[in-house]
């Protein structure tokens, strides 16, 4: 009875070692993006200890042959958990689960190692206290540093918004680190018991598991300078508009220092007429001076203030390339869509549009803009000629013309698109690129 008590604990122990502090480190980036309320959440993970502990008992009277597919299956729960309480894009789930699973696994062979050299009487044994005693030793090493990677790294690349996509592939990198360590220790002809208790092993996992953080630290930065690239972008949309209202303001004021000035010829003349009582030829004047005068009055695309001067600002750049810009705009004043982002968006589509059609020759340039906003949704669409030769990669990507990798002015466009819960297509059509976008108003 004494001793099914004490394996009872122990094995409650390892559960416990072996599941809460991956729980927290995991959950720890995305703590402001849980699907449900805390207390629900804790009910998750109370579940959770439960069916780990379970599966620990299990796993104590499988043959080693089995324990790997077992465990593997442990994994699939555990991974399934995870994508039901929080709410982030997949990518980033799988990605911070698998980077965690390969550290569990380091920590796991390392502490049975360590068991080993200090009590191999006990080494021997299923989830004894002294194996508990080991892993908590090895988490307190490595887990902490890891923590505080996470915390102040690895948690600001997860929030990064602008990004979002190069996810779907980025957690292939821990998964492959993670099926080595599985073949390792399952598929070797040892025991994954014979394995762990050898050092060499322990050293093997540990050196593969520093060259793979090293690559996770360097994915993280490329994110990071990534999404500083976007927000780069769109500062720069935004200088631009900033300068097109100085132009305008400038031109204004010369305008009017012009007229000022040309006044005082203009009062002289007209008080001549007035003088020699020449009426008819004064208002014969007046009706010339008055057809002189420029028309001022505005342009105006749409009711929108960021989208119409985009629109003029693009307008004035088609004027000086000698391409047609049509606008076909019914936009309210106010958007539920913050401005920096449909600056990004409609800005980098735009200025898309215009570098294709300078490619073309004169006489086929054309760029055709429309947009409503209909059903609580924003429908734009930009068309412009281009010269039918569009680069992508094999996942369909759309390469730039400017620069090595994928264009950046899509992928943003696309990024926004998805934030928004929108669509995002692109067609082509009679010598025309077509880009359509929908994006869900609140």
């Amino acid at each position: 009875m004494i001793s099914s008590f004490y394996y009872f604990f122990e094995t409650i122990m390892y559960a416990v070692f072996s599941l809460f502090p991956y729980i927290f480190l995991a959950i720890c980036p995305f703590y402001d993006s849980l699907r449900f309320s805390k207390p629900v959440t804790t009910l998750f993970v109370s579940l959770l200890m439960v069916f780990q502990t379970a599966c620990t008992f299990i796993a104590s009277i499988l043959p080693d042959s089995q324990k790997g597919i077992f465990n593997m299956f442990s994994t699939a729960i555990y991974f399934l958990f995870y994508f039901i309480t929080i709410k982030a894009h997949f990518g980033k789930i799988l990605f911070t689960l698998l980077m965690l699973s390969n550290i569990s696994n380091l920590i796991i062979v390392v502490s049975k190692c360590l068991e080993g050299m200090v009590v191999p009487q006990l080494a021997v044994q299923t989830y004894r206290w002294s194996f508990s005693v080991a892993m908590f030793i090895t988490q307190l090493f490595l887990l902490i540093p890891v923590y505080f990677y996470i915390r102040n790294v690895f948690t600001n690349a997860v929030k990064r918004t602008q990004s979002s996509s190069i996810w779907l592939y980025l957690w292939a990198v821990p998964a492959t680190f993670y099926f080595i360590g599985v073949y390792h220790l399952y598929c070797s002809g040892q025991s994954a018991l014979e394995i762990a208790l050898q050092p060499v092993h322990a050293l093997f996992l540990l050196i593969i598991n520093i060259g793979a953080f090293l690559i996770y630290h360097m994915v993280v930065c490329l994110i990071n300078e990534y999404d500083k690239t976007s927000f780069l972008e769109s500062q720069n949309h935004q200088l631009q508009l900033q300068k097109l209202q100085y132009e305008n303001l400038t031109s204004k004021i010369s305008e009017v220092q012009r007229t000022k000035h040309n006044m005082r010829h203009h009062i002289t003349t007209m008080t001549a007429y007035l003088h020699n009582g020449k009426i008819k030829e004064l208002e014969e004047y007046l009706y010339n001076y008055q057809q002189a005068f420029p028309d001022d009055s505005p342009i105006v695309y749409c009711k929108n203030y960021e989208i119409n001067l985009l629109l003029l600002y693009f307008a004035q750049q088609a004027r000086n390339n000698n391409i047609i810009f049509s606008v076909y705009a019914n936009i309210p004043a106010k958007l539920d869509i913050a401005g920096i982002d449909i600056s990004v968006l409609l800005g980098n589509l735009l200025e898309n549009a215009i570098e294709a059609c300078n490619l073309q020759p004169e006489n086929n340039r054309q760029v055709i803009v429309r947009g409503q906003v209909k059903n609580n949704s924003l429908f734009l669409t930009i068309d412009n000629t281009f010269n039918g030769k569009i680069k992508q990669d094999i996942n369909g990507v759309y390469i730039s013309t400017k620069h090595r990798g994928a264009g950046l002015g899509i992928e943003s466009a696309r990024q926004i698109t998805m934030r928004y819960n929108g669509v995002f297509q692109v067609t082509q059509k009679e010598g025309m690129f077509c880009v359509s976008v929908l994006l869900c108003l609140k």
